[in-house]
Order: structure tokens, then sequence, then C-alpha cells
């Protein structure tokens, strides 16, 4: 599986001669062409290995968190504008979002539409890439469904006399029937599991798939369904939270080297992540650099934890956190759930960013204070807050050399797709609260969710979604979740950071009155972003891509609010 992205450059070049008819007619057997292509099982598995892409890597968090509210891109970018609604049709991104989705789509139809062809391959590796090619295509037409929501449903290979080069939208409804039914019919033909830290990670399990479908039900309102698909997800023998016993560390570690599945034979609740691999060699490495964007030394943090972030995470006691409660910034850090401290960077952890806020700190590896001011000797944070999630501190100090593996779908989603679902459908116990939100919180050792005893002032659906957000926080999953909440007026607040009266002037190299601030409740905030917006229901879901509604008119008329 390390070598996939290998196997997938091979394979651009050979699809795109098969697309020559004259080249067709004359196939030499000496060369592989479409005529001679569907004859081993390396055929096979070399067209399954195309779809990965479809993952985005540590792209996906770009795109999706820039969007969202929790941790922002630091800096204007164009998903974090899409996010705050002040966006045009023509803006490029979207395009790419709808065309990467769509290439990804046509190399599954591709597999789909031939793989019958290798006579000389065993049903049983037909059928399971054929499988892992039916979730692609879901999980690219959950993406896109969720995105634009009515969008054209394409099975076959286009060619330009294909009559679906023009094809109109298909309702989200009938797309989403179409793809559930797919994986339904198709995933036990996957393995029940991939070996972690084996050199099949990074394949599609029946678990995978399983969870895919429990995510695409629940997004869809169809609550009985993904609470079904949960359940045989949460039947696995192989599958289940990652936990070494040490509730200080282990939260951190599933993010970082030390527990990512790709390496870690323990790791058995990540269900599918993009792999990277540094190690292949100059030609064939992969890497991102999201670790040193996170703690960069020598610049800006790039994505930063906002005050909603902060405020979400409940005290240590499960009671709702009050800003009010603590005085200074060391305070805000103390007495709260301990995937806060694992998820956001608390004063005096060691850390590779840099030189500090602190002007009375001498100790470059030891973060006691934020940097407010881009010195370029150290990390700059726009929020006051950095990042702990995702970062692996022994690739900071190196460009692009980070190769941990981006979560894709992971054990812990499923537990809170489960709940989430099963209070839709107003039957919650107990003891669902015990097998799903506790066993979260065991893991890092966080007091359990009681139904007879819910923070004072909130409800068990307020509760749950609070959970979800603080579990899957930075995992791509906070815009999505506003969307279909219909609580998309957060995503048109301000994004603010940290309040200005936990800040001791006397330890900072800047004036604070050189920063923005804006007050809320009579307390100043750090300002990261003012003018955004949402306008119900236009931002509820993206235009359709200007250029692709010029080159198929078929697709208009273009979502509520964008003609």
């Amino acid at each position: 599986m390390k070598r996939l992205l290998l196997y997938s450059l091979c394979l651009t070049g050979l699809l795109a001669g098969s697309c020559n008819d004259a080249f067709l007619d004359r196939y030499p057997l000496d060369q592989i062409t479409d005529e001679n292509f569907w004859q081993t099982e390396e055929h096979v598995k070399s067209v399954a290995n195309t779809f990965t892409g479809s993952l985005r890597g540590k792209y996906w968090l770009n795109m999706t968190e820039a969007m969202a509210e929790s941790a922002p891109w630091a800096v204007t970018t164009a998903f974090r504008t899409i996010g705050g609604g002040n966006y045009a049709t023509d803006i490029s991104q979207i395009n790419t979002i709808w065309t990467e989705s769509y290439t990804y789509i046509g190399r599954t139809n591709y597999y789909l539409n031939n793989y019958k062809r290798a006579v000389n391959v065993s049903d049983e590796v037909k059928e399971r890439f054929a499988a892992e090619a039916y979730f692609y295509r879901a999980y690219n037409y959950w993406m896109l469904t969720s995105y634009f929501g009515d969008v054209p449903y394409i099975t076959d290979e286009l060619n330009v006399d294909s009559p679906d080069v023009y094809r109109g939208r298909d309702k989200r409804a009938d797309v989403i029937d179409a793809i559930t039914k797919d994986l339904e019919e198709h995933y036990l033909a996957l393995p029940e599991y991939i070996e972690a830290g084996s050199d099949e990670f990074g394949r599609v399990s029946q678990t995978a798939a399983l969870a895919l479908l429990s995510r695409i039900y629940l997004y869809n309102e169809r609550y009985a369904d993904a609470v079904n698909a949960a359940e045989r997800a949460m039947a696995s023998t192989y599958y289940g939270l990652y936990s070494t016993g040490n509730p200080d560390a282990d939260y951190t570690n599933l993010f970082n080297y030390t527990g990512r599945a790709s390496r870690n034979a323990a790791n058995h609740e990540t269900l599918l992540a993009f792999v990277y691999n540094y190690e292949l060699g100059e030609d064939a490495r992969t890497s991102h650099n999201l670790s040193r964007e996170i703690w960069v030394p020598n610049d800006y943090s790039r994505f930063v934890p906002t005050k909603s972030t902060i405020e979400s995470y409940l005290t240590d006691e499960g009671e709702i956190w009050d800003p009010a409660s603590v005085s200074t910034y060391e305070e805000v850090f103390e007495h709260r759930d301990p995937r806060m401290t694992q998820s956001i960077l608390q004063p005096n952890t060691p850390w590779e960013g840099g030189i500090g806020g602190d002007v009375n700190n001498t100790d470059p590896q030891l973060f006691t204070y934020p940097l407010l001011v881009n010195m370029r000797s150290g990390c700059m944070t726009y929020s006051g807050y950095y990042l702990r999630k995702y970062v692996e501190p022994s690739t900071v100090g190196s460009v692009g050399h980070d190769d941990n593996d981006i979560i894709i779908l992971r054990y812990a989603e499923v537990l809170l797709n489960y709940i989430e679902a099963k209070e839709q459908l107003g039957n919650v116990t107990q003891d669902d609260i015990d097998k799903t939100i506790n066993k979260l919180r065991d893991r890092v050792g966080m007091v359990h969710l009681e139904l007879s005893k819910l923070p004072q002032g909130s409800d068990l659906r307020t509760e749950i979604r609070r959970e979800r957000r603080v579990e899957l926080f930075f995992e791509g999953h906070r815009y999505f979740d506003i969307i279909r909440w219909k609580q998309g007026p957060l995503l048109g607040e301000d994004l603010l950071g940290v309040k200005r009266s936990w800040l001791d002037p006397s330890r900072l190299s800047i004036d604070l009155d050189d920063l923005t601030w804006k007050s809320v409740n009579g307390e100043e905030y750090l300002v990261i972003e003012t003018g955004r917006t949402f306008v119900d229901p236009k931002h509820y879901l993206l235009s359709v891509p200007f250029k692709q509604s010029q080159l198929n008119p078929n697709l208009l008329p273009n979502n509520p609010g964008w003609d």
C-alpha cells in the first residue's frame, strides 16, 4: 500500500493512451494497451490503486478546516473565504472540488465497466477491488452531495459522444440511494479488516465501508440506517479505540508517529488513512508539511484554534466551562476535558516552535506564552493559541519531511455516528452512552456523561454534538456538521482568539494596543477575521461552479440564492 501513489502515476499514462482509437486499432502484444491490459492481478490492482487520491490526504484539512470556525487557516485563503460566505460563483477552488471528484469517479467507473474482462484473475480478487471502486465512488458522491446537493450521477465512462456529458443534476436523495445500495451489496467482498502496520494498510476493509455508510446515512437523515451500519461496524472483533493505558498521551499519540496505524500494529482504531512514506526514496517518496505548518519555527502558525473551540471543552468535572472563571492564560487550560490539552498546546509543554512570546522564557524548546507578532524567530499565532493535535515534533525542523498518516475514518467516528443517530430517533439509553461517549472519555480519564446528570443549562443533543466536536476536532468534520445541523450562522460570526485580560503585557514583546480587539459581553478578544456572512438558505450549499454551468447549461438552475 505504501507504493499506491507510484502505481497511480504509472497508470495515468496508460489510461491516457487508451483514449486514442487509432492507437487501439494496432495494439502490439509487447506493449500495454487497453485491449491487452486486463490480463493479470497486477493490472486489476493497479487500477484500484488510482482510487486513493479521492481522500486528498493533508489537502483534505486545508479544504475543510479552513472553511469551518474551529481551527481555520490563520490568514485569508480561498477556502476560508468560501466558509465566510464572501465568494463568487467563479472561484476556482469550488470548480476544483467538482472536477477532482468527477475525475476520481471516472477512475472507479473505468474499473467497474471493464474489470470482468480480466478472465485470468480470480473472482475473489476482481470483486474485492470492485468493492473498493464502489467505496470510492460513494465517497466522492458523498462529498459532492454534501457540498452541492443535487449533482449528476454518472456511472459510465465518458467520451465526447456520451449523452451524460451534458447530463442535468440528479436529486441528492436518488444519488444517496444509489451509492448506499452499491456499498450494501458489495462491501462483504472486502476483507473484514486490514491489519495495522502491514503493507496492505490503507486499503479498504468491510468495517471502513460500514463506517462510510454510517456517515452517509447520518448526513442524509436516514437515522435508523445509520444506527444499523454503525452497529455492524461496532461488531468488529478487530477494530476498537487505540489505548495503551496511558490517558495522558494516548489521544495525542493517535495523531503522531507513536500511534500511526501504518507503522503501529497496535492501532486498531484507524479504519482508513491516507498513507505517506518519505522512506521510499527520492523518486517515489510521499510526504506533507503539516507538523511544521502548525509549529513553524520562523513564521506564523497556519492553523489556529479559535475562541469558540477553547470554550467548547467542558471542565474536568463535566460542567460547561465559564471563561469568567479564570484570569490568566495558564488557567484557561487547567481542569478541563483532557482532550483539550492533548489537542491544543498548553503552557509549559515541550515544543519545536522556536522563540515563544514570553520575554522571560530563555528555553526555546519549552512553550510558555503565545507569540503575537511575526518576528521570524519563532511560531507566531494569530489567535493566541496553537494546535498540538497532528504535530509530530521530530519533523517540525525540516520542510516537507512529515509522512504521518492523515486519518479519514476511525472507530471513534462510528461510535459518534451511532449515538447521534440514536438521539435523533429519540431512544438513547445510558447503555448507549456508556458504549460510545463514555468509551471515548475513558481513554483520556474524563468523567462520564450521565443521562440523569447532564451539564447544567444543557441538553442531550447539545452534549452529543459537543462530544463530536471535541473528539473529532481538526479532522475535517466541523464544516459539514455545522451545515447539516442547520447552524450556518456560526460560520458568519467573526473569528476571534484569546481574551485580552488573560495576557500579561509585561511578559510580551508587543504592545497589545497594536493588535485588533473586539468587545464581547464587555470583554475584549483578539480578532482573526471580521466581515464574515451567512445567508440562509444560500450558504447551506455551494454554488454550482460557474465554469461547469457554462460548459453544461443543464446543470442550472443553480442552488437557492446563487442565481
